[in-house]
């Protein structure tokens, strides 16, 4: 009997065992290659104007357990209300055009996790920024976990917990939720506003938020991105006004390309450049940013090299292309320029009314 009973017991470890081997099974940490060929579909997605898998590719509980709140109704409450507005890749698309660029740049693992960064590069102003995100595997499929976004020097867990912790929280202690949701919802005023071409209105309804939600990173960064479709002046001024506040922040090297610019303090915007590519461990496409910083510094052996670089590495990018072809029409070097010409001409989503107009300068 006590041996059959040993046997039933035996039975049910091994059954155990299977199963945990079955679980571990499952949760096999992500190849490199299956994390590549995720950060191709979200490239292919946005490229498309399709948001909606960046949107869903979120693994909401751990998102959740990221932000780090507590296990109150209150909490519970804001975690839910993110979620449902977690839609960064509808954000994406509604903010591109054909001449800004969304693209994977690298894969690297760090503490055991894989992670994809994508450069996020706009055209019509030429703002610059990165997404890093933080992969896992969840059931069948891989999911983001976190995304670092550089322009802010930090995630987007990180975010929205100081959210909690400095505005809702705040706000709910001192018998004041509805204003602090109120100037909430101001901020995706701001940011409808933005997207719709009107930064003046977006900066007079800036000014309307209370000042402990000015008072905010989240918030700060907003007014620099409302300040910087405005005058320079306002530009600089939010900037520094930022950096004040947060001096020792992670992404003060991308902030402060355009910072020292404003500044015309180039050798220190060649700096900030430098020190943002080591930061990314590596972009191709920051010898754009060194050949302007080379440019105003008056060093044309350099800029010219760095511009020599990014048109090898990056053929794709129309702004580096048009570039090359003025430097070579400004020297008269017509075999260059027209071997140039003749690339622009074959990538159909080009402008070539810029390249007519370059062209007719320098006939």
């Amino acid at each position: 009997m006590k041996v059959s009973i040993l046997k039933r017991q035996a039975g049910y470890l091994i059954a155990a065992i299977l199963i945990c081997a079955s679980c571990t099974e499952t949760a096999k940490p992500l190849t490199k290659e299956e994390a590549v060929a995720f950060a191709g579909e979200i490239e292919k997605s946005i490229k498309k104007g399709e948001g909606e898998f960046l949107d869903h590719a979120f693994d909401k509980e751990e998102f959740i357990k990221k932000m780090d709140l507590p296990g109150t109704e209150d909490g519970k409450g804001f975690s839910t209300g993110v979620l449902t507005k977690l839609n960064l890749g509808t954000q994406l698309v509604s903010a591109l055009n054909d001449q800004d660029n969304f693209n994977f740049i690298k894969y690297y693992e760090k503490d055991g996790r894989p992670h994809i960064v994508f450069r996020l590069y706009t055209g019509r102003d030429g703002s610059l920024n990165y997404h890093d995100y933080e992969l896992i595997r969840s059931g069948d499929k891989c999911k983001i976990a976190d995304a670092y976004i550089y322009m802010t020097g930090e995630t987007l867990a990180e975010t929205m917990h100081n959210m909690y912790f400095s505005i809702f929280k705040k706000a709910i202690k001192n018998n004041d939720a509805d204003n602090s949701m109120a100037g909430i919802n101001d901020l995706q005023q701001i940011k409808t506003l933005l997207a719709g071409g009107k930064a003046k209105e977006a900066k007079e309804l800036y000014n309307t938020l209370p000042g402990n939600l000015k008072a905010t990173k989240a918030v700060l960064l907003m007014n620099i991105f409302v300040c910087s479709r405005l005058s320079s002046e306002e530009y600089n001024d939010a900037i520094q006004s930022f950096r004040q506040k947060f001096p020792n922040e992670p992404n003060m090297s991308l902030m402060m390309i355009d910072g020292y610019y404003l500044q015309k303090d180039y050798e220190k915007m060649l700096g900030a450049v430098n020190a943002l590519d080591s930061q990314i461990n590596k972009d191709p496409f920051l010898d754009y940013h060194r050949y302007l910083s080379y440019n105003l510094l008056q060093n044309e052996d350099s800029s010219v090299a760095c511009l020599k670089r990014l048109v090898v590495n990056m053929p794709d990018f129309q702004k580096g292309l048009l570039e090359y072809i003025s430097i070579d029409l400004k020297k008269s070097a017509h075999k260059e320029a027209d071997s140039l010409i003749a690339i622009y001409r074959a990538k159909p989503k080009f402008n070539q009314e810029e390249l007519n107009t370059i062209v007719n300068y320098y006939k």
